[in-house]
């Protein structure tokens, strides 16, 4: 048995779901609430364990257990259970379970973990600021240009039908990138998402759009996550943040 510890609106968790649903793994999930983790949590994340002066409020998730018998406590894991923290590294690891969840050519699953990290270097930085920060015009920016980098580099074998460990690690924040920008989700000036969509609607940005849209026609993607919730949680949080702490701000440049 698989237990995970998760929240449903975290991209991190979400990966993890993810790769379970793929791979038709039987597994429970037990959720948590971020702000107020329980006591135990510690016992199920290896960071807890390693690290003594890192709080449990600090301890991230998600966190999986491996090997203990059904009927077993998630809040106390027998001898022998293996947990692991980090969710690339419990992708990598069901991935290691259940390979047909993963690219079956090792060319291609080089190339796409490549793409992953740059993902990681190009999109994922900027995306962060402009959605969390104000807006500000230079994220703005920085954001267009890294995903019209990062989109020319894309190669065809992963914009295909098959799906693999990179698609499982990308899909919570691609989709979210769109998702959030569409709907105009973000600690932003109003009318900041739907400029980034427009910004990023060039021919320079086809492959970006491909990628997108396989990930969200994805079955293992849309059966792990509920849209409608995530946007209502988001919607309302950034909406507090631009309000508090960005509107009506004049010594920093925001998209207008």
């Amino acid at each position: 048995m698989e237990i995970e510890s998760v929240v449903k609106s975290c991209p991190w968790s979400h990966r993890t779901r993810i790769a379970l649903k793929a791979a038709g793994a039987e597994h429970e999930i037990f959720e948590i609430h971020l702000p107020v983790k329980p006591e135990w949590y510690p016992k199920v994340n290896p960071a807890g364990k390693s690290i003594s002066n890192l709080s449990i409020k600090n301890l991230k998730v998600p966190a999986l257990s491996y090997g203990a018998p059904i009927d077993s406590d998630v809040s106390d894991p027998p001898a022998g259970t293996f947990i692991l923290a980090e969710s690339a590294l419990i992708v990598h690891f069901v991935a290691s379970l259940f390979p047909q969840i993963d690219y079956k050519d090792l060319v291609v699953r080089a190339k796409a973990s490549f793409v992953q990290l740059q993902f990681e270097n190009l999109v994922a930085p900027h995306w962060g600021k402009l959605q969390r920060s104000g807006g500000h015009v230079e994220d703005f920016d920085a954001l267009v240009q890294g995903l019209k980098t990062w989109s020319l580099s894309l190669p065809e074998e992963i914009l295909g039908t098959e799906y693999g460990v990179t698609d499982t690690l990308l899909a919570p924040f691609v989709t979210r990138l769109f998702i959030m920008s569409e709907a105009d989700i973000g600690a932003w000036a109003p009318g900041t998402g739907p400029k980034l969509i427009s910004a990023i609607s060039g021919p320079e940005y086809a492959n970006l759009h491909r990628l997108a849209k396989k990930l969200r026609d994805w079955n293992a993607v849309k059966e792990t996550v509920n849209q409608e919730a995530l946007m209502q949680r988001f919607s309302t949080l950034f909406k507090k943040a631009w309000e508090e702490n960005y509107a009506g701000k004049t010594d920093v440049k925001v998209v207008s």
